[in-house]
């Protein structure tokens, strides 16, 4: 079987720095691989990757994209339930590779998507799934999806004899997944640093985890596809005496990593403030030592911490915005520029929100003047987001 459409297996030696893509990444070597969470019920986890003699670079701010692999049981399991043995040949980008490593690098193997179920029916032909698929069944196919993977819908609904060729039809390329960098190149010279929430659960009678966070959590020395993706609308300001003001609960702290390492190593004088969240400081404060540090030498000038659940009333970053709503709108008043990364589903709205009260608040604004604010903020490039 033919594809032509597909990327390539990963290349690891390239001439130029401009040949790293991600249809042809850079091979780095996972250096470190830590706990940032010991005792949590999260697994979030620190990664250092090598840049030596790549001639690659970066800016604080902007992604690292990671090609990862499939775990070899998810692999194993799916052509089991398929019926295949895995050396089955087929043919990507006028290459020949057989089905076992085409599932381990080339395609996605987990998520499931509503075109998906519907290729799948076309093969089965299941009046369940032919309801599930109509349109005022909408929010049950969601329900259906979630915890769900390719897996299950071949151990759930019987399907006639299967080719390869169809089997193949049904999967997606693997995408790259872009996490936000974590380090600063002044600070950490070839080095590049990643901070990753590690997902893994339980559903429906299997074990799942996340393609990516795992196949990062399970390594250390081996070799990680990845190239870097610039982020121009998610910089420090060019002037470094501007004061930055930054919100990044979670993970979302990344950037902000990056922000103070490279503010430190280029002597700026501006302002730094950081609002910082998660559930609780004993198990889960994200690089805490070092900004305890950066605060007592006083680089850290404001340092705000919201734990959800180290008391009765949850307590989020935007919370801790209201309440230092006076001091804030001085520093923007002053031309801080206010940066959000993290959640976008819930936490950025709100940190959003509670932009708009402080204005309404602290500047005597209607609700209707706050939007205009805020909007003008963005416009300035003053407000910052990077939310996924």
């Amino acid at each position: 079987m033919r594809i032509s459409n597909l990327q390539s297996l990963p290349m690891t030696t390239f001439s130029e720095e401009n040949s790293y893509n991600k249809n042809n990444p850079y091979s780095s070597q996972l250096l470190v691989n830590r706990m940032l969470t010991e005792g949590s019920d999260k697994e979030t986890r620190h990664f250092e990757l090598s840049l030596k003699d790549s001639g690659l670079s970066y800016e604080p701010g902007d992604s690292l994209g990671v090609l990862p692999h499939n775990c070899p049981k998810v692999v194993e399991d799916l052509i089991e339930a398929t019926g295949f043995t895995g050396s089955e040949e087929i043919e990507i980008a006028e290459e020949a590779i057989c089905l076992k490593d085409a599932l381990t690098f080339r395609f996605a193997c987990t998520v499931l998507s509503k075109i998906q179920i519907k290729k799948f029916n076309e093969l089965a032909q299941s009046s369940a799934l032919d309801d599930l698929l109509k349109i005022e069944n909408k929010e049950a196919l969601i329900e259906y999806m979630w915890g769900r993977e390719l897996i299950d819908l071949f151990k759930e609904y019987p399907q006639g004899e299967l080719s390869v060729e169809d089997f193949v039809g049904l999967l997606r390329p693997m995408p790259p997944r872009l996490y936000s960098i974590a380090s600063s190149l002044s600070a950490h010279p070839e080095e590049v640093h990643l901070t990753v929430a590690v997902v893994r659960y339980d559903t429906h009678g299997r074990k799942r985890k996340g393609v990516c966070s795992s196949y990062l959590a399970e390594r250390v020395g081996d070799s990680i596809p990845c190239y870097f993706h610039p982020n121009k609308n998610f910089k420090l300001p060019d002037d470094t005496e501007k004061p930055i003001i930054m919100v990044g609960p979670g993970t979302g702290i990344a950037p902000f990593r990056a922000f103070i390492e490279e503010r430190k190593a280029t002597g700026s004088t501006g302002g730094n403030w950081l609002f910082f969240g998660d559930r609780s400081q004993k198990t889960d404060y994200l690089y805490g030592n070092e900004w305890e540090i950066y605060q007592k030498d006083g680089l850290l000038n404001r340092l705000d911490l919201a734990w959800s659940r180290d008391q009765d009333r949850k307590v989020y970053v935007q919370h801790k915005m209201l309440e230092k709503g006076a001091e804030l709108w001085e520093w923007l008043d002053d031309g801080a520029l206010f940066y959000v990364c993290g959640d976008a589903s819930r936490m950025a709205k709100d940190v959003d929100q509670a932009l708009r009260a402080i204005a309404q608040e602290q500047g005597s604004m209607s609700e209707e003047d706050s939007a205009i604010w805020v909007k003008s903020l963005q416009k300035e490039k003053r407000y910052l987001k990077d939310v996924y």
